[in-house]
């Protein structure tokens, strides 16, 4: 059994007697990058490839290319340096502590660390030492608007150095345990990604054609939706409700009193209200005008791209003083008969409205789904009794399929904890490879 001594540093603990600690900066040039003007074309749109932490994750493990390239005048002129294949890039912010090996020569804004090695070093050992200890970085931190660790501060973190063989041995063994982890944990999330499409699809097809594959159907007349049963009712959703915009408020007034339904919310969840953790300070004209009641039907109303616009979620109870955000779109059903809650769950979810918004949606500048939009939207309206069925039926099928997403989640989480935890022991020498 190896011998093993304290570190002196707290979350590294013991590592083997023949190791050392050592500052980052005694064996790596540490740089940053910089953005230039957007305002002038010609620095733009060449061949140099130039990266910011939006163009890698938490679990990628190196990174070649980026979203925007610049142009040798733009190279030059911001004085940036080309960083050479085979070192490592570190996020200082927007989180701080992704951290990933570049695969080719590039560049980098000002939230990434360059980490360039100036002698015999395994990048890899250091990157994936590196990644165990983003709690530590994220600690050393600093800034009001948004934290962010300074080159001065990352270069002096000390972290544990073996001999270079030990670094390459220990690289050479967490490359292998890690790609097998990493391609259980990929075929789970394929699993759950078919999962969530079966779903949509289970939704759809109940809420467009029914439960009784025996029904006489009639055309819609709505391309994306096809044949309806015959029974059922065709309006738009003017004739359903009327729209309204949320509030508008700076942002001095989030984070106490009242509930506040977020864009999050809404995207994120079929019903409300069990899933609302935010707060505003809201006026009682706004908290009327506002209101978020028993029967609402909220979409999403704005965002970069079509895939986050016209998500709904219904209201089941509601929610006493509370207000909605900008980001929303309200819709207070006229007649809260025809249109059972259990029902508009699942239809405004349902796979038809992406098609019909995609083909609708004005796409030049952002996605935004305006009032005008969300009135022309075609709804089904089967007989009361019949909405019943049909959410009874999703809320047992959906509820068996979440569970299997659900236990999918939770490997997944165990796999990545195990993961992470195996990283830890090896590059602390705490467990021999």
């Amino acid at each position: 059994m190896r011998e093993m001594k304290d570190s002196g540093i707290e979350w590294i603990g013991e590592i083997p007697k023949d190791w050392i600690i050592t500052k980052i900066k005694n064996h790596f040039k540490i740089g940053s990058g910089t953005t230039p003007t957007s305002d002038d074309p010609e620095l733009w749109n060449g061949d140099i490839v130039w990266i910011t932490p939006a163009d890698f994750k938490t679990n990628d493990v190196y990174v070649e290319k980026g979203h925007r390239y610049l142009s040798e005048k733009g190279f030059t002129s911001s004085s940036l340096e080309l960083i050479e294949p085979g070192n490592i890039i570190f996020s200082k912010r927007a989180p701080i502590g992704q951290v990933v090996i570049n695969r080719t020569r590039l560049c980098t804004n000002q939230g990434c660390l360059t980490v360039v090695k100036t002698d015999k070093s395994d990048v890899r050992y250091y990157r994936y030492v590196m990644s165990v200890a983003t709690e530590e970085f994220e600690l050393s931190g600093s800034g009001t608007t948004f934290k962010e660790i300074s080159a001065n501060t990352f270069g002096n973190t000390f972290l544990p150095r073996p001999s270079y063989y030990v670094q390459k041995s220990i690289a050479d063994y967490l490359d292998e345990r890690c790609a097998k982890i990493d391609a259980i944990i990929e075929k789970q999330q394929e699993i759950i990604e078919k999962l969530k499409e079966y779903k949509l699809s289970v939704i759809t097809e109940a809420v467009t054609k029914g439960l009784n594959s025996d029904v006489e159907m009639k055309d819609s007349g709505v391309e994306s939706i096809g044949f309806v049963p015959k029974n059922w009712k065709i309006c738009r959703l003017r004739n359903i409700g009327v729209p309204q915009n949320g509030i508008s408020k700076g942002g001095e007034y989030f984070g106490s009193g009242d509930p506040f339904v977020s864009y999050g919310d809404v995207y994120k969840n079929y019903s409300l209200p069990n899933c609302i953790e935010g707060l505003i300070q809201s006026t009682e004209d706004e908290k009327e005008k506002y209101s978020v009641e028993e029967g609402d039907i909220f979409f999403t109303r704005t965002s970069e791209t079509i895939d986050e616009v016209g998500f709904s979620c219904v209201c089941e109870k509601t929610i006493p003083n509370a207000t909605f955000a900008g980001f929303l779109i309200r819709v207070r059903p006229f007649d809260k008969d025809s249109l059972y809650i259990g029902f508009a769950k699942y239809y405004f979810r349902s796979n038809h409205h992406r098609k019909y918004y995609a083909k609708e949606m004005n796409l030049v500048t952002r996605a935004s789904l305006g009032q005008d939009l969300l009135k022309s939207v075609p709804v089904l309206l089967p007989p009361n009794e019949e909405q019943r069925v049909i959410a009874k039926y999703l809320d047992k099928k959906c509820t068996q399929i979440e569970k299997i997403i659900n236990d999918k989640e939770i490997l997944i989480q165990r796999l990545s904890e195990y993961k992470e935890s195996l990283i830890f022991e090896a590059v602390t020498g705490k467990k021999g490879v």
